[in-house]
């Protein structure tokens, strides 16, 4: 079956609430925020219009989403940029290609032809980072951090 993508509303903060905890789980994130902290940061992204969310379903359960923003790319301003902040496939549906074609309609579907894509992913996780390669990312820039000591 194919995937459906549905733009998401604020009313659906909760769900994307609850994905997003499940991708700070899998990827080993530090973020403490509660579900309740989530949903409100999620509401305020989307009402705002800062970003957009697409859940993608497949045979009428909704197996991901994306959560993105478009914007100039500050190195061309000719270009348009989209920058992924989350993309998130339920563990149940991974290793089947379901995220990959996914990620690919979100592109062909909803991002400019011409745009850079931008995202970014921890250097400590690894099945994230061969996924996005696997798709024709390449590594850009690295980011340092020096945790303040307790």
């Amino acid at each position: 079956m194919e995937n459906i993508l549905q733009i998401a509303t604020p009313d659906e903060a909760p769900e994307l609430a609850h994905m997003n905890r499940m991708l700070i789980e899998d990827e080993g994130s530090p973020n403490p925020m509660s579900i309740q902290q989530l949903e409100a940061r999620m509401r305020r992204w989307l009402d705002s219009g800062e970003y957009e969310a697409v859940i993608i379903q497949r045979n009428d359960d909704s197996v991901g989403y994306v959560l993105y923003r478009e914007d100039v790319d500050e190195y061309d301003v000719s270009r348009r940029k989209v920058y992924v902040r989350q993309f998130f496939i339920k563990r149940a549906y991974r290793r089947r290609g379901i995220g990959k074609t996914a990620f690919e309609h979100v592109v062909q579907s909803l991002f400019p032809d011409d745009a850079n894509i931008v995202l970014e992913v921890m250097s400590t996780n690894l099945q994230g980072r061969a996924f996005w390669e696997r798709l024709g990312f390449e590594p850009y820039f690295t980011t340092y951090r020096r945790p303040v000591e307790a």
